[in-house]
């Protein structure tokens, strides 16, 4: 998270138009990620998450409650108005859904980027997974892929989760509350069977290219991102401040790096 916001700010502030990115990443341990403005508070169970062993987290993006445990996570970051993302927000949502739902295709789903409905879709709880939103992913009827942006004054960054497996229990456990499983699929029942990790990612570059009609190519990060995501980490994503009430305290703020302009 850290190092998906550090490269937010490259973005924001940089004086050319660089290209898009594309992040894709595991987590090394299981995590609740709640979205940047949810409130904590009836939206976790802290005892269950100490003895399941699931960390608590806080996304820079939106939405709300996703467990990061058997799954892909996805992070596309660009410049608003820059091709290809030449549109606003919801133009932006849905050019990312249809390179996912290209990628997905390619492992034999059947993904269906979902149009924007008058009635949304699913539950008001407090897991991203019980409700589909305009542009997000389905597959069977039921939910695929969670989607949720952060913006800044130029430039995005949008997470997106692709669960491999997804307890419905293990879920309703962390959030605290029973989450409605029919609402949600993953990629092992859509795909019949198990998924190779390697197979998802080279399918998702893939989708990626032939959406967006580029070949994508390795990078990696510059020093001062790299500075950025450890002063991030330290003084943001480590803090409970951040982590339970969705803002900085006062002692991070004291400790924090000064606000570039």
């Amino acid at each position: 998270m850290a190092v998906d916001e550090a490269i937010l700010e490259t973005y924001d502030h940089a004086a050319d138009e660089p290209p898009p990115t594309l992040r894709l990443y595991g987590w090394s341990r299981a995590a609740l990620s709640l979205g940047r403005t949810q409130k904590a508070a009836g939206a976790h169970d802290p005892a269950a998450l100490a003895r399941l062993g699931i960390e608590l987290v806080r996304r820079p993006t939106g939405g709300t409650a996703v467990l990061h445990e058997f799954e892909l996570t996805y992070a596309v970051l660009g410049t608003f108005g820059v091709p290809p993302f030449t549109g606003g927000v919801i133009a932006t949502y849905r050019r990312v859904a249809g390179a996912v739902a290209s990628g997905l295709s390619r492992l034999g789903v059947a993904a269906t980027s979902v149009a924007p409905r008058g009635d949304v879709s699913g539950a008001s709880g407090h897991a991203c997974f019980e409700r589909t939103g305009a542009w997000e992913i389905e597959a069977d009827g039921r939910k695929l892929v969670g989607a949720a942006q952060a913006r800044r004054r130029k430039a995005f960054l949008q997470h997106g989760s692709i669960p491999t497996r997804l307890d419905p229990a293990r879920l309703g456990d962390a959030v605290g509350a029973p989450v409605d499983g029919s609402r949600f699929t993953d990629l092992e029942r859509a795909c019949r069977g198990a998924v190779d990790q390697a197979a998802l990612v080279g399918a998702l570059v893939a989708g990626f290219g032939d959406a967006f009609g580029v070949s994508l190519a390795p990078g990696s990060l510059t020093e001062q991102e790299s500075l950025r995501a450890a002063e991030l980490r330290c003084w943001k994503y480590d803090s409970i401040a951040w982590t339970v009430g969705g803002s900085i305290g006062a002692r991070e703020a004291r400790w924090g790096p000064v606000a570039r302009g």
